[in-house]
């Protein structure tokens, strides 16, 4: 079962706050631009920041990092405080945008206001903590399968375990490889391990 030292008896709600996060993994996925955001007290009225854009949103660069368990860290604590994140591939590690409600597209003075493309991001993913009462371990009926999987009840959502992985940067890549398929996932983030597991509309909780 997935970490039954933590499993708590009774079923929970998902936190009101906790956000999913978008795991990106092409450069088409996205567009870049640069918004100007909002700021009281800034002498023009806010400041000029680099970002991207996806599902009509506007994300500004917060922190870039070589280290996959660091910005999973990252993701993790930044979900959880309503924050809705998304995070890029760079040359040499991930880049972390926060969402901007605020922002508007950045224009330089004496250009035409640029027009985005549409850009449509990847299912959800879920960052939870295996310390978190957000879940509960149990045992699921899954269709077209003729056994039990082990899996986890997040909110009113059942998923089964698809993989573990020991590796931060492969839990990003499956995770963002599941997610751009189209399945919503859970990342379950424990001290020495990663739970992948996939969103399964049609399962039940086994007798």
């Amino acid at each position: 079962m997935l970490s039954p030292t933590v499993l708590n008896p009774q079923p929970t709600q998902m936190e009101p706050s906790l956000q999913p996060v978008k795991l990106l993994s092409q450069r088409d996925d996205y567009t870049t631009c640069h918004i100007f955001v909002p700021e009281v007290g800034a002498p023009d009225g806010g400041h000029r920041s680099p970002a991207i854009a996806l599902d009509g949103l506007f994300y500004s660069f917060f922190h870039s990092s070589v280290k996959p368990v660091k910005i999973l860290r990252l993701l993790q604590k930044l979900s959880a405080k309503g924050e809705l994140t998304v995070t890029t591939p760079t040359s040499h590690g991930y880049a972390i945008w926060v969402h901007e409600p605020e922002a508007e597209l950045a224009t330089r003075k004496g250009k035409q206001s640029r027009t985005l493309p549409p850009s449509f991001g990847p299912a959800n993913c879920w960052l939870i903590g295996d310390r978190q009462p957000n879940y509960r371990p149990c045992t699921l009926d899954v269709p077209d399968l003729p056994d039990t999987v082990q899996g986890l009840a997040n909110g009113q959502k059942l998923f089964s375990l698809f993989r573990r992985e020991s590796d931060a940067d492969m839990a990003l890549k499956l995770g963002s490889r599941l997610s751009q398929r189209g399945d919503e996932t859970v990342i379950l983030v424990s001290e020495d391990a990663y739970a992948i597991c996939i969103y399964e509309p049609g399962a039940t909780i086994a007798a």
